[in-house]
């Protein structure tokens, strides 16, 4: 559908594989460092937020893959919209969300952050 077994477009997969691949490590590290921005200097809970987040990330993305492959392993159209759309869809919403959460809640995750020794 988006690139066909046209021999003339067939080498665009390499150059649109590897923009995404960049795209999805730029979030993937977004993520993480959202996460250490919400756990600030609090060492001792670290562990615990760091081991949630990736437990409850492979536990959402194994039901992702559980409902993809069992709706829609005969639809091949389908499943060229949503290997394709997916990830613009990731990213428009990690943006989205980001950037609410940097005008809802910035001042809340910069006192977070700080701790008795800022203070004095």
């Amino acid at each position: 559908m988006f690139l066909t077994s046209n021999p003339k477009t067939r080498w665009l997969v390499y150059i649109l594989s590897s923009i995404q691949g960049v795209g999805l490590a730029i979030m993937l590290n977004t993520a993480t460092s959202l996460i250490s921005d919400v756990i600030g200097k609090d060492a001792d809970s670290s562990a615990f937020v760091y081991g949630a987040y990736s437990f409850f990330d492979k536990v959402a993305n194994g039901l992702i893959i559980f409902v993809i492959t069992s709706f829609f392993n005969h639809d091949e159209t389908a499943l060229r919209w949503i290997i394709g759309m997916t990830p613009i869809a990731c990213a428009v919403s990690a943006f989205s969300l980001t950037y609410l959460g940097k005008i809802l809640y910035s001042e809340r995750l910069a006192r977070l952050s700080i701790t008795e020794e800022d203070l004095n």
